[in-house]
């Protein structure tokens, strides 16, 4: 007859194993940093599950006053290039482990038809997603990329819009790990002392 100890720990096991694995959904709204009017300058390292980069010798800038331009204020992310006044350079996206159901906020549009694209570089490749103007500056433009799984890069590019555009709301899953069959054994086994005791 197998023992109570036993059962416990081969539950465990079979627990671990069909577990999956769950998820966490991050926003990166840009809110916790700090921000400005001019945009004040980062290096895109504030976040321990995406970071944040442009062109070179481009600035990367945190602006503040998002919610005037249809963000979640106070702040956005934008970038340029130095001596220029239009915020039209690439921004980049590298995600630390794979994201899913990926979703952002493109600000500060003046045009219509194509103002830009995201090239997203996904589990099936990368692709190139249009980003369409309302030709209303005060109006967001949603992205869902929640399409494409695994995503590991995305890069706003071809900024055609009249004085560039910025992001916000950047929202994405990411898998965490089911805890560990030890973890589980353990906590089986001590159950298992408890209930003897």
């Amino acid at each position: 007859m197998r023992s109570t100890l036993a059962t416990t720990l081969i539950a465990a096991i079979t627990t671990a194993a069909s577990a999956g694995i769950a998820t966490q959904t991050i926003t990166i709204d840009f809110d916790d940093q700090m921000g400005g009017l001019p945009g004040v300058e980062t290096d895109g390292l504030f976040n321990p599950h995406a970071t944040f980069s442009t062109e070179p010798d481009h600035l990367l800038l945190i602006v503040s006053g998002s919610d005037f331009v249809g963000g979640s204020g106070p702040n956005s992310l934008t970038a340029m290039e130095e001596g220029s006044s239009d915020f039209d350079s690439d921004i980049y996206i590298d995600f630390t482990q794979a994201a899913n159901n990926v979703s952002l906020d493109i600000l500060a549009d003046n045009d219509r038809l194509t103002v830009a694209q995201l090239h997203v570089f996904h589990s099936m490749g990368s692709s190139f997603v249009d980003v369409m103007g309302n030709a209303n500056f005060q109006d967001p433009i949603p992205m869902d990329l929640s399409n494409y799984t695994d995503i590991t890069r995305i890069e706003l590019v071809n900024i055609t819009d009249e004085f560039g555009l910025g992001i916000d709301n950047l929202v994405f899953d990411i898998p965490v790990p089911a805890p560990s069959a030890l973890a589980l054994l353990t906590l089986g086994a001590l159950t298992t002392q408890r209930r003897r005791r």
